[in-house]
């Protein structure tokens, strides 16, 4: 301790004085330390941030938001709210997977009047940071993804199911295509050759978003979501095929059934449990089913034919297929457990890609006698119809109520998107455009 004489003129301070003084001095300073009365502390304001800061969707479509709060030591976080719109979730949307830092914003059915997510600081109530939303309302009759080069190259448009409203959801000088919804209608993924090779990309509904979920030198395949939407398998050719499954976000990628010949077409049951797909791990090809992280694998045809193209039934009972056990393709459908193999179809034609319709009672497919056609069958095998005689036409599609079937065609000399009824009634071109339109996919009814 170091020992200060009284210098000339000083004054000598009593015990309890210097007491006093220190006691002041330290209550300085604290408040140079930390202003006590700041929420955020050292004398700093808190602030709140969202990301992204604002969102376009479409009716039933969903965003994810993320909220950073500065100055916050105890890292308390936020909570979230919807404000700007008086009523429920079904007039103003609702909030799900909340936590102190996410939230993520479903829209409703029907398209309420502006609105905001907001994000408000726990350590600071009077702090807080609203992201606009605003919401498009989609056509009763819904919407349908295709493919068109009208642009000079293949990009994703999406329209209304009149035909109304075409718009460009992509906008790259490479090739984007095969469209694929996820079953809350939120998103759409596809494949694009934009690094040079075939990649899966996704993109919100409204366009927004646009994110390359995968990364190789190979080719990937067309993307098949989960129903959940939590992630998606797809085929990945590097010198032969294999069937894949990441996340949603492209994490967690992972190689199914690992086998040094093809594995191609993962098609989802409808629970999710697990992925159908075609092998030629036999010699020939064969419809296999595994368990959605790729074990319990079983050969449900085990014919020396070809066996291809595996189609769920809605219930999730049964898997149409085409084979070609009969000496041509027909179409084929199987119990879930390998039981039960029943021929679907009887006649000396062609047949491609079997499409159930949303009630399980009817089978959509490609016919091939002496020009492309659509038809329709029972599930029984009953009733086989021709519904088209337009062009050729293919790659059929219902609408969620069963109610209609999108289809391509080049019956105006050009590829179109065309609509039809259920019994092939009202055939139209709903995209009438000098460039090729192919590859429908209907957009789900969603949450």
């Amino acid at each position: 301790m170091v020992a200060f004489e009284p210098q000339q003129g000083s004054i000598i301070k009593t015990p309890a004085l210097l007491r006093r003084l220190l006691f002041a001095s330290g209550l300085v300073l604290l408040a140079a330390c930390g202003d006590s009365t700041a929420p955020g502390g050292a004398g700093q304001t808190i602030s709140v941030a969202v990301v992204p800061p604002s969102a376009s969707l479409l009716t039933s479509g969903s965003q994810d938001f993320t909220a950073t709060v500065t100055n916050d030591p105890s890292n308390s976080g936020v909570t979230w709210s919807i404000t700007g719109c008086s009523g429920d979730a079904s007039v103003c949307g609702s909030l799900s997977n909340m936590t102190s830092t996410r939230a993520t914003y479903t829209a409703p059915t029907t398209a309420p009047p502006a609105l905001g997510v907001t994000a408000t600081a726990v350590k600071d109530n009077s702090k807080s940071f609203t992201a606009t939303v605003a919401i498009t309302a989609i056509a009763p009759a819904g919407q349908i993804a295709f493919t068109s080069n009208r642009d000079g190259q293949n990009e994703i448009y999406v329209m209304n199911a009149d035909g109304s409203g075409a718009g460009r959801l992509t906008n790259n000088p490479a090739n984007d295509f095969s469209p694929a919804w996820s079953l809350d209608a939120a998103k759409i993924a596809f494949v694009s050759d934009r690094d040079g090779h075939p990649e899966i990309y996704v993109i919100n509904a409204d366009g927004s978003g646009l994110a390359r979920l995968t990364n190789s030198p190979g080719s990937d395949g067309e993307p098949a979501w989960s129903p959940d939407g939590t992630k998606i398998a797809f085929d990945f050719h590097d010198g032969h095929f294999g069937i894949y499954v990441m996340n949603a976000d492209g994490s967690g990628l992972t190689r199914l059934a690992s086998n040094p010949t093809d594995d191609r077409v993962p098609a989802w049951s409808p629970d999710g449990g697990k992925i159908a797909f075609m092998s030629f791990r036999d010699g020939n090809w064969e419809i296999y089913l595994m368990h959605a992280d790729g074990t319990g694998l079983v050969n449900l045809t085990n014919n020396p034919a070809q066996d291809e193209w595996p189609a769920w039934s809605p219930d999730g009972s049964r898997i149409a297929f085409i084979t070609t056990r009969d000496g041509n393709p027909e179409i084929y459908a199987v119990n879930a457990d390998g039981s039960g193999s029943t021929r679907i179809t009887s006649n000396p034609w062609q047949y491609f890609t079997p499409v159930w319709s949303p009630d399980g009672t009817k089978i959509a497919f490609s016919g091939y006698d002496g020009s492309s056609q659509i038809y329709v069958v029972n599930a029984d095998g009953s009733n086989v119809t021709r519904l088209t005689s337009i062009g050729s036409a293919s790659s059929p599609v219902w609408s969620p109520d069963g109610s209609k079937i999108a289809f391509a065609s080049n019956g105006d000399g050009n590829g179109e998107v065309y609509l039809m009824n259920a019994d092939g009634s009202g055939v139209r071109n709903l995209t009438n455009n000098p460039a090729s339109d192919f590859g429908p996919a209907w957009r789900p009814r969603g949450p």
